[in-house]
């Protein structure tokens, strides 16, 4: 059992774990592995990514009705070969060339994302994905094997140039997600920290491993920490291998972040793209059926949800079930609706002090999710009966 459970009265209480998946290595043209010839790690697939690789995406956040967040590289979508000034940015650096590239592909690319931007969250997950150093390839753009981080200067470029590539292709505003490339990463260095310069862009959540990080401060909990008001959430082990095409469905852990890599979704043949995706949708809707997970709608629903599950004390006191959020951080990533799951033989009257239903499901399982938004100021939520007393 993964979920918070508490019985009371015949009821059974559940203050489930959210499930969120995010897509990384998103955004190439090339499919190739380039990393033998000093080129990128790209995804090590067989053939030229294609608009139905977007929307097997959307095919897929449908079926789970969560926006998935999609990791992005941008380098390859540079209509103007403007990253040959960007220092480290690209394999070919002042002779950057990327026309290769450039084609009716990008607009209806971008068109298509911005149409479906309900469904697929764009994350940053960096230029070129690897960073260059005298013309040689070094692991990764905004930090090294060691974790640590490159100059702010070089950063901050980077993320700018981020910013440029969304620009030119129409892609919206700056996301608010980031997911380290390589997860070479860092934390617990205050305003020296890369969660200081990322915060400065706009970006509020991160998904990392911490045992990859290069760590200057234990992170509050071994699952999720925050640094300069951006929430950090583990990311765990990816379920199947980055360079794994037309992956079959399967789990190694229960972190609340499933990360998969683009091509673990995509067929070889693009027009069979669906059977991928429709497995893995079959899966994850199973998983999050019962008490114990819930498939969060999107990266604010899991952040919530999982500073809900790892941080508060779900309890009972006498007769009532109480949700106490007093450890939760006082972060807007962290604090907002949370979601609890409830399963009883027949409905009953229930009063919630402490805070406001603002939606109610119920399966065919006769399990009720109820969405709670907590009153301002209010750090404990009591969920009482009176067929209870």
């Amino acid at each position: 059992m993964n979920g918070k459970q508490l019985s009371l009265g015949g009821t059974v209480f559940s203050l489930p774990q959210p499930i969120f998946l995010v897509i990384e290595d998103v955004g190439w043209w090339q499919g190739y592995d380039g990393s033998v010839k000093n080129e990128p790690f790209r995804n090590g697939f067989c053939r030229r990514h294609c608009l139905d690789d977007y929307r097997a995406l959307t095919r897929l956040a449908k079926r789970l009705s969560m926006r998935i967040a999609i990791g992005m590289v941008l380098g390859e979508w540079d209509r103007t070969n403007f990253l040959k000034v960007v220092t480290g940015a690209t394999w070919m650096g002042e002779a950057w060339d990327n026309r290769i590239n450039q084609g009716p592909w990008l607009e209806a690319a971008a068109q298509y994302l911005c149409a479906h931007r309900q469904f697929l969250e764009i994350a940053v997950h960096g230029i070129c994905h690897e960073f260059w150093q005298n013309g040689q390839m070094e692991r990764s753009e905004f930090h090294d094997e060691s974790g640590q981080m490159r100059s702010e200067a070089i950063v901050r470029r980077h993320l700018e140039a981020y910013a440029t590539l969304l620009a030119q292709n129409g892609l919206g505003d700056y996301p608010r997600l980031f997911i380290p490339p390589a997860l070479f990463h860092s934390f617990g260095n205050g305003r020296e920290s890369i969660q200081a310069t990322l915060k400065s862009f706009g970006i509020e959540y991160i998904t990392t491993r911490f045992s990859k990080a290069r760590l200057y401060a234990v992170p509050q909990h071994p699952r999720l920490a925050w640094e300069c008001g951006v929430g950090l959430l583990e990311r765990g082990l990816s379920p199947v291998s980055w360079d794994m095409a037309a992956a079959a469905p399967i789990l190694l852990d229960d972190n609340p972040v499933i990360a998969l890599h683009w091509g673990n979704l995509l067929h070889p043949d693009p027009d069979q793209n669906h059977e991928i995706v429709d497995r893995w949708a079959d899966m994850l809707t199973a998983k999050a059926a019962g008490l114990d997970f819930i498939l969060a709608e999107d990266l604010a629903a899991c952040w919530r949800q999982a500073a809900a599950y790892f941080l508060a004390d779900f309890r009972q006191e006498a007769n009532s079930i109480i949700i106490d959020l007093k450890a939760v951080p006082k972060l807007p990533c962290f604090t907002g609706v949370i979601a609890l799951k409830i399963k009883e033989a027949q409905a009953k009257t229930r009063h919630f002090n402490g805070a406001k239903i603002v939606g109610q499901i119920t399966g065919e399982d006769a399990i009720a999710t109820i969405f709670l938004l907590p009153e301002p100021h209010q750090i404990k939520i009591e969920i009482s009966n009176p067929d209870y007393s």
